[in-house]
């Protein structure tokens, strides 16, 4: 068992070196001093980082809607109202029907 743990660990490894190895050369920083490149890795995570906290700090409806749309826990009534969970965030904050 532990024998293809370690095989599998090691093509994971593997697998994750090349796709860095290509986000390298689809970014173009492949050619740049260590320096820079830790300095657009940071940059770029922080841009990412600050879009995905504004998503879900300042349009949670809209996200919570979406996420309902990817992924349908269970059907609801077509008829019924927005009710709001334990967060009171709700994807209809109009407080019409909500169709799903």
């Amino acid at each position: 068992m532990f024998p293809m743990l370690s095989e599998n660990y090691a093509k994971f490894k593997r697998y994750v070196k090349w796709l860095y190895f290509l986000y390298e050369l689809n970014t173009q920083i492949a050619i740049c001093e260590p320096w820079e490149k830790v300095f657009c890795n940071v940059l770029l995570g922080s841009c990412v980082s600050l879009i995905l906290y504004a998503t879900f700090a300042y349009i949670p409806g809209y996200c919570l809607s979406v996420f309902h749309l990817l992924w349908p826990l269970s059907v609801q009534n077509l008829t019924s109202t927005c009710l709001t969970n334990s967060e009171g965030l709700c994807g209809n904050e109009s407080g019409t029907t909500v169709l799903t």
